[in-house]
């Protein structure tokens, strides 16, 4: 049985990211564990033999009250529950990480920044050094919609990876939206033959077989009133997606062509939920 790791810190937006954790376990009878890091900051008491951080107290009655919740709302739900010490991204720098969970789901604060999911911890610090996929939900995700999932795409194998790496969460009867960037300025007509060859590879590799796409020029994000991240915002709302799969590599396509990062700009902005799908 496959495992999904639920960092959580008690707050609604942590109990939003196990409820759509849990909706997906439920299709796909994953385990979920739920996860709590006790930082320095919050664990004072570390260092003192003969003392109890009353927080740790707190804490376990709190995971018993969430554990309690969300097996009332889903009886058949499979959970366990992990307590740690440290920063959470570099909780998920360990190996053990990598060999016994697939993703991790976390909770955000959305479109208010970047600010903190745990004590010491943020969305993209979580998302930069994560070993395995880091799923970004929004605080106003309540259920799980996957009709239409999009993936950000320059036609590289990485790419494709990340689509595979996601396929376990939703399975392969979604309509996959493409979404490329023509940075080189291509003919139409070439870029459409480049664009219907790498539909047949993906339904080649991964089954899924209702696919489109969508083709924005460069200048679309050069303008003052466009950036590329609030670009692929205004495509998300348009396009109605659901849930949008970005790869996160040392060097994402993105970066060769504008000087902003797009993955921590959209993880500063999370609208939807975000799949940052991990390439080495």
């Amino acid at each position: 049985m496959s495992k999904l790791l639920i960092p959580v810190d008690f707050s609604e937006n942590a109990k939003v990211a196990a409820n759509y954790a849990a909706q997906i376990a439920q299709e796909t009878h994953d385990e979920i564990t739920l996860f709590h890091s006790f930082t320095s900051h919050s664990n004072k008491f570390a260092n003192a033999k003969h003392l109890v951080d009353p927080t740790e107290e707190e804490a376990h009655h709190k995971m018993e009250e969430l554990v309690a919740e969300l097996l009332q709302n889903y009886p058949s739900l499979k959970i366990s529950t992990l307590f740690g010490n440290g920063i959470l991204a570099e909780s998920l720098e360990k190996q053990e990480i990598k060999e016994q969970y697939h993703t991790v789901i976390m909770g955000t604060k959305g479109v208010t920044g970047l600010e903190s999911v745990l004590i010491g911890s943020n969305t993209y610090d979580v998302i930069k050094e994560s070993k395995i996929p880091v799923l970004a939900i929004p605080k106003n995700t309540i259920k799980l919609k996957k009709d239409n999932i999009a993936l950000l795409t320059n036609f590289k194998p990485g790419e494709l990876e990340v689509l595979k790496q996601a396929i376990p969460l939703y399975g392969k009867e979604f309509h996959l939206q493409l979404i490329h960037i023509n940075k080189n300025n291509l003919e139409i007509n070439v870029l459409g033959q480049q664009l219907e060859k790498w539909i047949e590879q993906i339904i080649a590799e991964t089954g899924i077989e209702d696919i489109s796409y969508i083709v924005k020029a460069q200048s679309y994000f050069a303008g003052s009133r466009e950036n590329i991240a609030n670009g692929i915002h205004t495509i998300i709302r348009d396009e109605d997606i659901d849930v949008i799969l970005i790869t996160k590599s040392r060097k994402t396509f993105f970066q060769n062509i504008f000087t902003e990062n797009i993955v921590k700009h959209m993880a500063f902005e999370i609208e939807v939920p975000n799949f940052f799908g991990r390439v080495d």
